[in-house]
């Protein structure tokens, strides 16, 4: 009897040591991000792909060799800067399928909330659009990365997923 409970208090043990070790793998930061998001947990640089459908914009001059507002495919790349204080500014290159490149390198901002279950919202300004579009997103991976997709308004159906620069 005694050594079956000998065995057993060293079963343990050896088991709290090992979840001990795991915990330490992740900073404090990290540990705290598993438990509770707020837009604390996004701050930083992230570089950002985007992927779907969207109306085509006008182009800023000449006559275009499509009708604007007809559904095009939509790539892009880029970079989105989190200030942890719910404001953000990005730099992206957008092409569609229609329009090519807009606008290169274009810098815009906007504003973003995160929830305590990681999940949240970030609107983004477009000067000359008479609406915001609001992305619904979601962290993951230690706030290494989130994913987002266009909840407003409804024509452009977009993904974003960025991933935190080292």
């Amino acid at each position: 009897m005694k050594r079956i409970s000998w065995i057993s208090i060293l079963g343990l043990l050896a088991a709290s040591i090992a979840l001990a070790a795991d915990d330490r793998a992740f900073s404090p930061v990290e540990r705290a991000i598993d438990s509770d998001c707020s837009v604390e947990t996004l701050n930083g640089d992230y570089g950002v792909a985007l992927n779907g459908t969207r109306p085509a914009p006008a182009p800023p001059s000449g006559i275009p060799n499509y009708v604007p507002g007809t559904i095009e495919q939509l790539i892009g790349i880029g970079v989105m800067t989190f200030d942890g204080n719910g404001a953000f500014t990005q730099t992206t290159n957008e092409k569609g399928s229609l329009s090519g490149i807009l606008f290169p390198n274009r810098s815009l901002s906007g504003t973003y909330t995160v929830n305590a279950d990681c999940s949240g919202t970030y609107t983004l300004n477009i000067p000359g659009l008479p609406f915001s579009i609001v992305y619904d997103l979601v962290i993951a991976d230690h706030a290494r990365e989130f994913h987002a997709i266009v909840a407003s308004p409804l024509p452009p159906m977009v993904t974003s997923v960025g991933r935190k620069h080292r």
